[in-house]
């Protein structure tokens, strides 16, 4: 099993070669965006992660119908780094 920086790395290296030739909105890339949001808060980056996961929220919001998959990936992920945060896990 990997460390959480370690998994904060893969993710990001990812990431960066969908978006070399996708969108940052796609399914995909919301799902890698909501793991790396994760991860860097697993990591104990926390302020790092909400920004991430608020820009998330935001893009996921924009491009797709609220009650897509997309928008409810991204919803758990904001869940997930409160909780890991210790933030109240409301929407």
């Amino acid at each position: 099993m990997s460390t959480p920086q370690q998994r904060v790395h893969e993710i990001t290296r990812s990431l960066l070669e969908l978006l070399e030739h996708g969108e940052a909105t796609t399914y995909e890339a919301i799902t890698l965006r909501a793991e790396l949001a994760e991860a860097t808060a697993e990591a104990g980056h926390l302020e790092d992660a909400y920004y991430q996961v608020e820009e998330l929220m935001k893009d996921a919001r924009r491009e797709h119908p609220a009650e897509s998959d997309a928008v409810e990936r991204a919803r758990q992920a904001v869940l997930r780094v409160r909780e890991l945060g210790g933030a109240d896990a409301e929407d």
